[in-house]
């Protein structure tokens, strides 16, 4: 009797082969975002991105900014305090799981 569950057992193994799944990686997504830098730092507080559908404000923090945006097309906006200059760059495209990095904004 033993021998025979043994039996089972093992033709249930061969035939079912647990050992043949994979186990697939997990997806790294990033979130689709805008990034940059304000220098100097404290030439800035907000900025705003600008798009067809919306416009977000966005906090400078220590001279960066960073923002969880959708996919598409965005103008960026510095919104300077006084005596600095504000700062407008459009044609921004922002790409599904990418972040888009603006680099250093420089504020005259």
């Amino acid at each position: 009797m033993k021998k025979g569950i043994f039996a089972c057992f093992i033709a249930a193994l061969i035939v079912t082969n647990p050992f043949s799944f994979r186990i697939e990686p997990y997806p790294q997504s990033q979130p689709t975002s805008i990034t940059g830098k304000i220098l100097p730092a404290e030439a800035c507080e907000t900025i705003w991105l600008i798009n067809a559908k919306d416009s977000l404000k966005t906090p400078v923090v220590w001279g960066n900014f960073s923002r969880q945006v959708k996919p598409g097309i965005y103008k960026l906006l510095v919104s300077a305090n006084p005596p600095f200059k504000n700062v407008s760059i459009g044609n921004l495209e922002v790409k599904e799981n990418h972040v888009l990095d603006v680099g250093e904004i420089i504020l005259e």
